[in-house]
């Protein structure tokens, strides 16, 4: 077995310092909405979209044409959470962080919410106001952290400290006239950052950048190119800068994977195809079994392996949509986000996978994937999908998997000698 003293060591460090206990108590409080988002937008995508895996195999589209009402429910729930972690996410870091510092926690945490629901704000050509989807779902969940703390820091330093005084009216007008310093600065600073960001129309998004490397044409299929890629990828979400779809959308789209498709198509061979290395080749089929970081070998490493029982119930109820690369439950709720505990294993279980899956190729034991892989499809069986059947294909996802849960093993034991030894420390008064 690894010795990992020193990790252990380092990690009691880290949960020691209070930025650290503020943003862990604020991912476990969005836990519950990430789930039920998370499972709604696996239904709305494998149940109820007609172009599904599984609608396809059972042929439910007539039956889905007279029950359109249900999608628009799974959408409508969707958007009002996993569509909104970002601006949640601003509410309980700004709560927590000035719980921790002893200030209005309710009355800090709705400002960090309108403060963050201004910098989304977007104004139309009509005078219309719409939000940047993207700031709010998980792909802004940096920013609405950030912005949450930056709200709470504020409160430390402008408002009063918390009396303990009786719930009556006049308590409560003490406390916001305490505080009112604070929420004019904070929401004056929102608006005007706001105005900045309609006035110059730019993205403070990193998925952005990733997305415009799809016009990147020299070398985008490379071996070095598509590992680095999705190296940065892997970086970006572990902090909660980019999520799942906007790579996997990357290797759909890219130059490769129609090159590779139409020599398919022209030959009538998917062996051999210009472009084996590409993310649309390797990242969804082989690297990201169960989304960002190959976080299904995570959940059974979990399973085999943690003596924990909350990590055990949230791998439960998360197991559903990982199996068909949702991961965000598990980003959140155990959690895997900005926890240097699980840093190594996230970056590198993607990297060896794709490793795995490339010298396969290379070695013609199974051909790139080419085909278009329909949605909803299940993460062990979208190689399989997209080589129209190759059971090598397959097989080496089955391998991957079971190096992932050998890369997560040592650190899913570290997790249990820290809850062991008292790691699981708490932000002060609760």
């Amino acid at each position: 077995m690894v010795n990992n003293d020193w990790l252990v060591h380092w990690i009691l460090r880290l949960r020691q310092h209070g930025l650290y206990q503020v943003l862990q108590k604020s991912l476990m409080l969005l836990f519950p909405f990430v789930l039920v988002g998370s499972l709604s937008q696996v239904i709305q995508l494998t149940v109820l979209n007609r172009d599904s895996f599984l609608a396809t195999i059972f042929n439910w589209s007539t039956w889905l044409g007279k029950h359109q009402f249900l999608a628009i429910i799974f959408n409508h729930l969707t958007g009002l959470t996993l569509g909104i972690v970002a601006a949640l996410a601003a509410f309980s870091m700004a709560r927590y962080t000035a719980k921790y510092y002893a200030r209005d926690e309710q009355l800090a945490g709705l400002t960090g919410l309108l403060a963050y629901l201004m910098l989304a704000v977007r104004y139309t050509a009509n005078n219309e106001l719409t939000f940047t989807q993207g700031m709010l779902g998980m792909g802004g969940l940096f920013m609405g952290l950030l912005v949450g703390y930056l709200v709470g820091f504020a409160f430390k330093k402008l408002a009063h400290q918390q009396r303990q005084t009786p719930v009556l009216a006049e308590a409560t007008l003490s406390r916001t006239l305490d505080s009112i310093g604070a929420i004019i600065l904070v929401l004056s600073i929102a608006v005007l950052l706001s105005l900045l960001l309609n006035w110059l129309a730019i993205s403070v998004l990193p998925d952005q950048v990733i997305l415009k490397l799809q016009s990147v044409n020299a070398n985008q299929a490379t071996l070095p190119f598509t590992l680095g890629v999705t190296l940065l990828a892997s970086v970006l979400t572990f902090f909660g800068l980019t999520s799942m779809p906007t790579l996997a959308q990357f290797g759909r789209d890219g130059i490769a994977t129609n090159a590779n498709l139409n020599y398919a198509l022209a030959h009538h061979s998917i062996w051999n195809v210009p472009y084996p290395f590409s993310l649309g080749t390797l990242y969804e089929p082989f690297g990201a079994i169960g989304g960002t970081g190959g976080t299904l070998a995570l959940i059974i490493a979990i399973f085999l392996f943690s003596r924990q029982t909350n990590q055990h119930l949230i791998s439960r109820w998360s197991l559903l949509p990982v199996l068909f690369n949702f991961n965000s439950t598990v980003l959140v709720g155990l959690p895997i986000l900005g926890n240097g505990l699980y840093l190594i294993p996230f970056l590198l279980v993607p990297l060896v996978n794709m490793g795995v899956a490339a010298v396969a190729i290379a070695c013609h034991l199974i051909p790139a994937v080419v085909y278009n892989v329909p949605l909803g499809t299940p993460s062990l069986l979208q190689a399989f999908v997209g080589t129209n059947g190759n059971w090598g294909a397959l097989a080496v996802v089955l391998l991957n998997i079971v190096i992932g849960v050998l890369i997560y093993r040592p650190f899913v034991q570290c997790a249990n000698r820290l809850n062991e030894q008292g790691g699981g420390h708490d932000v002060s008064n609760g």
